[in-house]
């Protein structure tokens, strides 16, 4: 995740649209008509979806190329929040 960190706002919106053509999301059972019409994608880093996707129908999270990639350990970030958010609250408790 460290690579989106190193970078200005504007760098980083590019960089996620790059691996977008990567993200498993839309493949999931968990997915939803809703998430699809907002184009909604990429939760692992840009943070769970805000009103589509609530019921957990399985994750294949772990499956995606970009979590093993990116180091990534959490999984149902559609539900949950993103990488970044899930390491920071594990580390308040």
């Amino acid at each position: 995740m460290k690579p989106f960190l190193a970078v200005n706002k504007e760098e980083r919106w590019n960089m996620y649209d790059e691996v977008k053509g990567a993200c498993v999301c839309p493949s999931c059972p968990s997915y939803t008509a809703c998430a699809e019409k907002n184009g909604e994608s990429l939760f692992c880093i840009l943070g769970m979806s805000f009103h589509c996707i609530r019921d957990d129908r399985g994750c294949i999270c772990p499956g995606c190329s970009l979590y093993i990639e990116y180091g990534m350990t959490r999984k149902d970030y559609c539900m949950k929040g993103s990488e970044k958010d899930l390491r920071w609250e594990k580390g308040l408790g």
